[in-house]
């Protein structure tokens, strides 16, 4: 299938009263240096692209916000900015340890200021090894209010999804949502549009 002809399809799909919000979670620990960064960089990208083509086209905004992390958690935006309007900018370099707490602080933040009528979707681009105890900002997260609302998706890699220790942070992360390995976009395309 070609780009267009998927964007004319993914449109239709999206329906009336379906404006979204996506949060990007970027892992640029030191574990996530060359094919993997590299492999997250396109993947980020081209689904931008996708999703910047949808709203231009549409009533409904799709809005977007992309965060990373490592030791230390960066942004690319304050909140949420339309797909439209937004450039991704590559991970250049990956550095420090995997430690995921503040942007589970981030996405608690950001999950109180989603609108309650939006679809809500987190996309989380790990291999999972994390550093550090994660599990009370997980849990602060968790208690936020729309959090029940929240489409959560893990993209990983094809030899994580064999790691019982990753598998693992996967599932509890994701709860009845999905993990996709990072080689089928189309899956994750999907499952933003659904």
């Amino acid at each position: 299938m070609n780009e267009s002809s998927e964007s004319e399809s993914a449109a239709t799909s999206t329906g009336e009263g379906s404006s979204r919000q996506i949060v990007f979670v970027i892992d640029a620990s030191n574990s996530m240096q060359g094919h993997k960064i590299g492999a997250v960089n396109d993947c980020v990208n081209n689904i931008i692209s996708k999703l910047r083509s949808l709203d231009r086209s549409q009533e409904n905004a799709i809005r977007i916000s992309v965060i990373g992390f490592s030791t230390r958690l960066f942004r690319w935006t304050d909140s949420f900015v339309r797909a439209s309007e937004f450039k991704y900018s590559y991970v250049e370099m990956v550095d420090g340890l995997t430690d995921i707490n503040a942007a589970f602080n981030e996405l608690t933040m950001l999950s109180n200021n989603m609108e309650k009528a939006a679809k809500k979707y987190v996309v989380l681009f790990s291999d999972g090894l994390f550093t550090e105890d994660y599990s009370e900002s997980m849990a602060r997260w968790s208690q936020a209010e729309l959090f029940p609302e929240i489409e959560r998706i893990a993209v990983v890699f094809d030899d994580d999804l064999h790691d019982t220790q990753s598998l693992g942070f996967f599932k509890e992360l994701v709860g009845a949502g999905l993990i996709v390995p990072i080689s089928d976009q189309e899956q994750l395309l999907s499952a933003l549009l659904k």
